[in-house]
C-alpha cells in the first residue's frame, strides 16, 4: 500500500478544508463550536467528497451518518453541559473513524476491538505520511508536491520555532509584532492552517493504508475451571450476604443491627460504590464470555455467572432506589440524570448477556454498540439545564 498515488483533486482539498478551519478559528462565536465542531464537519465532508468515487464502499454505513449528525449538531439544538462537550471530543474521533473504515474496508465491522482502530488513524504516522505528498512520475507534478511538502514542514517547524522565541525574547517579540502588524500577517492562523492541512491528509492516508487491514481475531484464554468456579461462588457468597443485609435494612431489622438508618442516610450511602461494583461484575462476565471458553463448556459456572448477573441486577435496582429516594428529597441534577440512564443502559445490556448465555445471540457486539450509542445520545439532548428546569 507504499505505492499510493495522490491526484491535485486530493491536495487542494485538504489546503481548502485548512484554510477553512483557519478562517473558522478567528470567528467571534462559541469555541465548542468553531474549535470541535466545525474541524470534525470539514473531515467528514472532505473525506466523502474523495471516497465517494472508491469503487467497493459499504453504503450501509452511511447509517453512522445519523448518531454522527444528531451528536454534531447538539449544541446548536439545545445546549449541551460541559460534561458532554468533553465527552463528544472522545465519542466522535470513535463513531468518525467507525463510519470511514466501514466505509472502505470490506473486512472492518463491529467487535472485540472496533473503537481502539481510532488509534491506527490518528496520531499514528502524523507527520511520516508527509512523503506521500506526490502527485505521480510527472517532473512538474513531482515539483508542487516537493513544494507543498516543504512548504508544510518548514511552516509547521518554524513556527514552532518562532512561538519559542517570541516568548523567551520580549525585543524580538516586539520587533515580530512590528512585522506582522504592518503586513496584517496572523502567525496563529497560519500555524492553525498548517497543522489543519497535517492532520487532515495524515488521517486520510492512515485510512487508506487501512483499507485491507484484517480485524485481530479475539484471544482466547484457557482457564481452569475449578478455579473460576471458585472465584464466583465466593463472589456470590458475598453477595447473598449482601441482599439479606439488604432485606433486613428494609424492612424489620431481624439481623437486629444496632444502627440506625433514615431515608435520606441509606439514599446518600455507598451509591457510586455499588456503582462501581455493578462495573466490575460486567468486566468479569463480559471477559469470562468473550475471552473464554470456561462458560461455554461447563454447565456449573453458566449457572455462576447467570447468578452473577441476577445479583448485578439486584444491585442496579438497589443503586436507582437509592437515586430515586435521592432524587425526591433533592431533586433532579444534569449528574444524577445521566446516573439514572446509565443504570438503566446496564439493565438492557445485562439482559442481552443473559439471552446470549442462555440462547446464544448473532451480532452481540453491534447490538452493545446500539444500546450504548443510543443512551449515550439520549444522554446529550435530556442532560442539560434546560431539560431538568422542565422536570
Amino acid at each position: 500500500m507504499n505505492n499510493i498515488k495522490l491526484d491535485k483533486r486530493t491536495i487542494i482539498t485538504f489546503l481548502i478544508s485548512a484554510f477553512i478551519i483557519a478562517i473558522c478559528h478567528n470567528l467571534k462565536i462559541d469555541n465548542y463550536f468553531k474549535n470541535v465542531i466545525i474541524p470534525f464537519i470539514i473531515l467528514i465532508l472532505s473525506y466523502i467528497y474523495l471516497f465517494k468515487l472508491t469503487k467497493n464502499i459499504n453504503k450501509k454505513a452511511y447509517y453512522l451518518l445519523i448518531p454522527i449528525i444528531l451528536i454534531l449538531t447538539s449544541n446548536l439544538i439545545i445546549k449541551i453541559d460541559y460534561t458532554n462537550q468533553l465527552l463528544n471530543i472522545i465519542i466522535l474521533p470513535i463513531l468518525i473513524t467507525i463510519f470511514f473504515m466501514s466505509l472502505i474496508n470490506k473486512n472492518y465491522n463491529i467487535s472485540n476491538d472496533f473503537a481502539l482502530w481510532v488509534f491506527k488513524l490518528f496520531p499514528k504516522n502524523l507527520f511520516n505520511n508527509l512523503k506521500f505528498l506526490k502527485l505521480n512520475k510527472s517532473k512538474t507534478k513531482n515539483n508542487f508536491s516537493k513544494i507543498i511538502l516543504g512548504i508544510t514542514i518548514g511552516f509547521g517547524i518554524g513556527l514552532v520555532i518562532l512561538c519559542l522565541l517570541t516568548s523567551a525574547d520580549a525585543y524580538f517579540n516586539s520587533f515580530i509584532n512590528q512585522i506582522t502588524g504592518k503586513i496584517h500577517f496572523n502567525f496563529s492562523n497560519i500555524f492553525i492552517f498548517v497543522i489543519s492541512f497535517i492532520i487532515l491528509f495524515s488521517i486520510f492516508i492512515n485510512i487508506l493504508l487501512n483499507e485491507n487491514t484484517k480485524m485481530q481475531k479475539i484471544k482466547i484464554h484457557n482457564f481452569d475451571k475449578l478455579t473460576v468456579s471458585i472465584i464466583l461462588i465466593i463472589i456470590n457468597i458475598i453477595f447473598v450476604l449482601f441482599l439479606i443485609s439488604e432485606i433486613s435494612r428494609l424492612t424489620v431489622n431481624f439481623l437486629q443491627i444496632p444502627i440506625e438508618y433514615t431515608y435520606a442516610s441509606y439514599a446518600r450511602e455507598g451509591f457510586f460504590q455499588l456503582l462501581f461494583v455493578t462495573l466490575i461484575n460486567f468486566s468479569l462476565i463480559m471477559f469470562l464470555l468473550y475471552k473464554s471458553n470456561v462458560i461455554k463448556d461447563n454447565i456449573t459456572i453458566k449457572k455462576l455467572i447467570i447468578l452473577l448477573i441476577c445479583f448485578s441486577i439486584v444491585l442496579i435496582f438497589n443503586s436507582y432506589y437509592r437515586m430515586y429516594l435521592y432524587i425526591s428529597h433533592y431533586g433532579f441534577t444534569i449528574l444524577r440524570l445521566q446516573v439514572t440512564l446509565f443504570l438503566l443502559m446496564e439493565l438492557i445490556i445485562f439482559i442481552m448477556v443473559i439471552k446470549k448465555i442462555m440462547t446464544g445471540l448473532s451480532n452481540d457486539a453491534l447490538i452493545y454498540f446500539i444500546i450504548m450509542l443510543s443512551f449515550y445520545i439520549v444522554n446529550i439532548y435530556l442532560c442539560n439545564e434546560n431539560f431538568i428546569a422542565l422536570i
